[in-house]
Order: C-alpha cells, then structure tokens, then sequence
C-alpha cells in the first residue's frame, strides 16, 4: 500500500476569521493615529499661522511706530519753523506799524507845510494885486504926466510961434515982450519941471514892474512848490494806504501761524500719545509672540514626532496618487495633445458651456501633477490645425513639479476653442519627437476627426459622418503602420485618451481603439 502524503494545511477559516479581525483593527487603529495626527498637525498650522500673524502685527506695529517717529520729527521741525516764521512775521508787523506811524508824522507835517505854502501863496497873491495896482495906477499917472508934457510942448510951440509973430511984429511994446519972454521962461521950466517928474515916474515905474514881475515870479514859485507837495502828499497818503494793507496782511498771516501752531503742538502732543499706545502694544505682541515661538516649539517637536510615522502613509498614499480615474499614470517624456475645436466649450452641438474648456484645463495639470516620473513634456493644441502651446517647437520643456502644472492650466484657459478637428496634424507633430525619447501621448478630445489628410477628392458630397469615418480609420493605419510602427532598440510609445462630455458612443469607441491599440488607457468623463 501506497503511503500518502497529506500537505499540511496553514490557513483555516479560524485563522481567515482572526486575520481578518486583526487587519481590521490595524485599520482602526491606524485611522485613530491618522485622525490625531491630522489633529496635532493642524493645530501645529494654527500655532505657525498665529506666528506669523504676530510677527506681521508686530512689523506693522514697527512699521507704524517708525512713521509716527517721522511725523513726530516732522511735527517738531514743523513747530520750530512756524514758531520762526510766526516770530519773523511779528517783527515784520511792528515794521509796518512804525513805517505807519512814520508814514503819518510825515503826512500831518506836509499838511502844515502845505497849508503855510498855501497862506504865503495867498500873500504873494496879494502882493501881486497890490503892486500890480500900484503898476497900472503909476502907468495913468505917467499917461498923465506925458499928456501934461505934450500940452506944455504945444503951449511952448504955441509961444515960439508967437514969438516968431512978435519978432516978425517989431511994433509990440517992450512991456509986453516981458511978459511974453517971461511966460516962455515959466512954460520953460514947468517943462523941464514936468521932465523931471517924468523921469522919476518912469524910474518908478519900472521898480513897480519889477516888484510886480518878482511877486508874480513868487506866486509861480509857491504855485509850483504847493503841488510838489500835493503830489508827496498823495504819495505818502498812498504808501499809508499800503503800509496799512500790509499790517493788516501781517496780522491776518500771524494769527493765521498762531492757529498752525497750536494745531501743530496738538498733533504733537496726539502723536506722542499714540506712539506710547503702539509702543505699549509692541511690548505685548512681543510677549505674544515669544509666547508663541515657545508653542511652536513645541508643536515642531509633536510634528516631528508624526512625521516619520507620516513616511510609511505618503508612500503608499504616492501609490494611489499616481493614478487618475482608475488607470495607472506613467511616463517620463510626454506630449498632451489637446484638442481646443469648437466642441469643446459645447454641451452639445446646440448648447454652451462655459464650465467645460476650465475643467479640461484643469484635469490637464491634474494628470501633470500625479505624473511622479515626469521629467520633460511638451503640449501641443489643435482644432483646423496643431501648434506647440508653449512653444519651443520640437524640443522639450523641463517639468517642475511646482509651477508647471498651473502655468500650463493658466495658458491653456487663456486660449478659446474654436475650428474643427484635425487630429492627423496633432499626432504628426508629436511624433516628431519620438526620436527624443517621447514615450507617452495623452489625448484629451470630444470628438472624432472631421478634417486633415486623409480624404478622398471628392469629400465635398460626403456627410458628416462618412468624413470622420474615412478620417478615423486614416488616423489609426498611420498611427499603427508609421508613426508608432515598431523599431528595433526603440520601444512604441503608449497613447492613452480621456475623452470629456461626448454624446456619440462612436466618439468613446474611437479613443478606446487608440488607447486599446497602443498599450493605453482609455478614461471617459462624464457630463457634471
């Protein structure tokens, strides 16, 4: 007889039921841990954001108290000058008030000067009439004289020629030529009597001219001084008028000063008191803070505590990040074609959606950023036809983890959908890097090809739908017998498709070919 041998057997359904309550309460446990560590690390944020809320109050607090010390210098220099402008000013003022008080004197004094000159004009004015009176009645005495001086030359005459009678008449007696010699003689000397008189009048007159020519000269004279002292008079009256503006200037400015001053020493005095307040409050956000540096302390040490045993999680949670709706996300050098037609900021052909093109942007650097092992990339876009979306044309662009993802999101928001689809024109130009290491594509599209190489000559008289189906088939030869053909030393490069919101069950079948056909994954999202 034959001896069996009976394997042993290792697990039974006790040792299944005890497994099973173990694992279940590492799970449990492990939950507690992670729950309290969650706990404990965000309380060590709180602690953190306390601290630097502090120390930003605390530099603001600096940053005020700084400027209060400037306006409080400023407000002392300020004072300082006011205090000399306001002293300047009261100086000037007094100035004002003596060159008005001097300005006065000198008015009253030309008016009694002006008021003697008018008096002495008066006089000379009279003088004048007196002696030019005295003029005219010489002038008729003289007229008179010379009137008596004719008469007595004609009496004369008159006697010569009845002397010439008598002498021609020799018959007259010698008693009468007597008389008559002797009335020549009396006429003789009344004339020479009269001469003389004359001669005196004349030289009279002539004083009495030079007197009334010198009391005229006199008049003009003081005439002529009186409106030189109108005019100074008008002068000072003027410069006492401006002398006054100015005083009254002066006075309106020094209160004017004396205001800014008292303000000036009130702001002063507000300033002080608030550069104490935020003095004080500097001291106690001060204490707050190195009460807070201590908590921090403290958390940084529970947080370090958590950390290693964080380690063991984020690496299999790094397992379960490098993957988006279910399929696994790899590659190292990668191109996203992306596909930026008309459709895809549509619903459907008849119905707008302003959400779709953000999400596909957005599920665009969610896929870069779960990509673990991605070191270069590029992305190109393509409706009627493709372009490289950041440039740098055939050549890659260097992944950072820390920025990239949203440059390429913001980028991409930026640019509007529009045109048809030619998806031969985006896998041409992605493959032109295939001999720079490209080893992974991932399509992002709605639709099928509706344009490109491909089509027939007469594709104008076909449909819609004979179109895509030529352009589809076209697209799939040429990615399996040219562009992703196999090489020797040269692996194919994987394609996977995410196709967004689409209606036909073609559009999915479509991209589950490609993905299906080049070592891919194909993920469908649904309409939100």
């Amino acid at each position: 007889m034959q001896t069996r041998h009976r394997i042993p057997t290792v697990f039974s359904i006790y040792m299944v039921d005890v497994l099973c309550c173990a694992l279940g309460c590492v799970i449990l446990l492990w939950q507690l841990y992670h729950h309290e560590s969650q706990e404990q690390t965000a309380a060590a944020r709180d602690a953190l954001k306390k601290l630097d809320d502090a120390g930003l109050t605390i530099n603001s607090l600096t940053s005020d108290v700084e400027s209060l010390k400037v306006k409080l210098d400023s407000s002392k220099k300020k004072s300082v000058v006011l205090a000399l402008e306001l002293e300047d000013t009261r100086k000037e003022r007094d100035t004002h008030k003596v060159d008005l008080d001097a300005s006065k004197k000198r008015v009253l004094v030309l008016a009694l000067e002006l008021d003697d000159t008018r008096k002495d004009r008066d006089k000379a004015a009279q003088l004048a009439l007196v002696r030019k009176q005295e003029y005219d009645d010489m002038k008729k005495i003289l007229a008179a004289a010379e009137a008596t001086i004719a008469a007595q030359r004609l009496d004369i005459k008159s006697l010569d020629e009845k002397n010439t009678l008598l002498n021609q008449k020799t018959t007259l007696t010698a008693k009468e030529l007597a008389e008559k010699i002797r009335a020549h003689a009396d006429l003789l000397d009344r004339l020479a009597e009269s001469e003389k008189k004359l001669r005196a009048l004349t030289k009279d007159l002539a004083l009495k001219e030079s007197d009334a020519m010198l009391a005229l000269k006199r008049v003009d004279e003081k005439t002529n001084l009186l409106k030189l002292l109108e005019q100074d008079l008008i002068l000072l009256r003027s410069q006492s008028k401006e002398n006054l503006a100015k005083l009254g200037t002066a006075d309106i400015r020094v209160r004017l000063l004396e205001g800014e001053l008292e303000r000036g020493k009130r702001e002063l005095i507000d300033f002080t008191r608030r550069m104490q307040e935020l003095s004080a409050t500097q001291d106690l956000m001060t204490k707050r803070y190195t009460i807070s540096v201590k908590d921090l302390e403290t958390a940084k040490l529970a947080l370090a505590n958590l950390e290693a045993d964080k380690i063991s999680l984020l690496k299999r949670a790094s397992v379960a990040e490098n993957r988006f709706a279910g399929i696994t996300l790899t590659g190292q050098k990668v191109v996203f074609l992306v596909d930026m037609s008309g459709s895809m900021e549509m619903v459907d052909e008849n119905t707008l959606d302003p959400d779709k093109w953000p999400i596909v942007c957005e599920t665009i650097a969610r896929v870069m950023s779960s990509l673990t092992g991605l070191t270069d990339y590029q992305v190109i876009v393509f409706s009627d036809r493709a372009r490289f979306a950041f440039g740098n044309d055939g050549r890659w662009l260097k992944f950072q983890h820390d920025k990239s993802p949203k440059e390429v999101a913001d980028g991409l928001k930026a640019i509007k959908p529009k045109g048809g689809t030619d998806m031969y024109a985006a896998f041409n130009e992605a493959f032109r890097l295939r001999e720079e290491g490209l080893d992974t594509i991932y399509v992002f599209s709605d639709g099928l090809p509706n344009m490109g190489e491909g089509l027939p000559a007469n594709a104008a008289n076909m449909t819609e739908n004979q179109r895509t189906e030529i352009l589809s088939k076209h697209v799939r030869g040429r990615l399996k017998n040219v562009w992703n053909r196999p090489l020797p030393g040269q692996s194919r490069v994987r394609i996977n498709t995410i196709g967004f919101f689409f209606e036909s069950p073609d559009v999915g079948a479509f991209l589950w070919a490609l993905a299906r056909e080049h070592d891919g994954s194909f993920v469908g999202m649904s309409r939100p």
